[in-house]
């Protein structure tokens, strides 16, 4: 590979849309491209799978590891990479590429040399492949960005920035990015304490090393179904969101003023949350709903504790 060369990176513990990832890898309008599958402990015959989808393509590889999360299994892959190319894409075993996904984002990178990453939109569909609707997120995370005190909507055509993730995460998956080598490098690959939310707090660090483009265009299909990694309990080994904003806040790289962005994003998020829960509460209390009610309004006076604090509650 050269410069211009992308190393994939699959994480896996069971098989089951492999094939399909794998496919959507092949799919691509580039072909300069390598493929680390890393098999992290499966039991379930992933491994024969993922070693019948490298015989005959020298460009796959397939590593295997006991299961240790989703977080070691990246850096696992990271680590097996070609130490040339100039470009990493992590895409998730149960989703899909569109086939310009790599050459578009690529090309964004390469029009911006102070970008860290690029990132597009990703879309949802089910264990069939349909298309598939989130009801209670509308389906996709919401670009909003701490501006001068205030949470805002974010332009279309500015990149995602600190100020983005301060607030929340607003990459649906790492498979909507494509990230530039030398970024990664000083990153140092994901924290296994940030379990499950570790593409969050990815994101976060790599926004500081510099802006990440974003594509108005959908570059992934996102799979939700029942046995998804990051609602799967053997992900569940870290702290999670929290830490992850414990992390923005308090990080010893972060400067006076993203210390700043990243206290006012934590407090309007609880207060957005704080309000949220309130309403639900009353409305099931109202409802006859009532242990349903006590939930909400417990959930809502831990969000004003936190925002009053100034800092996330762990453990």
């Amino acid at each position: 590979m050269d410069s211009n060369g992308i190393s994939i990176v699959i994480p896996t513990h069971g098989g089951r849309f492999l094939e399909a990832a794998v496919a959507s890898v092949r799919e691509q309008t580039v072909s300069n491209w390598e493929l680390i599958i890393v098999d992290d402990g499966s039991t379930d015959g992933t491994a024969l799978v993922a070693a019948s989808l490298a015989a005959g393509d020298r460009r796959i590889r397939v590593v295997t590891q006991a299961n240790t999360g989703i977080a070691n299994a990246r850096n696992r892959g990271l680590a097996a990479i070609s130490p040339r190319g100039g470009y990493v894409g992590l895409l998730d075993h149960d989703d899909v590429w569109m086939p310009d996904t790599l050459a578009s984002l690529r090309e964004a990178l390469a029009a911006r040399p102070s970008a860290s990453a690029a990132h597009g939109i990703a879309t949802t569909i089910d264990e069939r492949g349909a298309p598939y609707i989130v009801l209670d997120r509308g389906g996709l995370p919401r670009r909003l960005g701490v501006v001068a005190g205030q949470v805002v909507s974010w332009p279309l055509d500015r990149p995602t920035e600190f100020a983005n993730f301060a607030y929340d995460d607003c990459v649906t998956s790492v498979g909507s990015g494509l990230v530039r080598r030398s970024a990664l490098d000083q990153i140092g690959g994901f924290d296994p304490l940030t379990e499950p939310a570790d593409d969050y707090d990815f994101w976060a660090r790599l926004s500081r090393v510099g802006e990440i483009v974003f594509l108005n265009r959908t570059v992934l299909a996102y799979r939700v179904h029942p046995t998804r990694t990051s609602v799967s309990a053997r992900r569940q080994r870290g702290l999670g969101t929290p830490y992850v904003r414990h992390k923005l806040i308090t990080s010893p790289e972060n400067t006076p003023e993203q210390r700043r962005t990243a206290l006012t994003g934590f407090r309007q998020y609880q207060t957005a949350q704080l309000a949220k829960r309130w309403s639900r509460g009353i409305c099931a209390w109202r409802s006859g709903h009532y242990s349903a009610a006590r939930g909400h309004l417990i959930s809502a006076l831990s969000h004003l504790l936190q925002r009053v604090r100034g800092r996330p509650m762990l453990g």
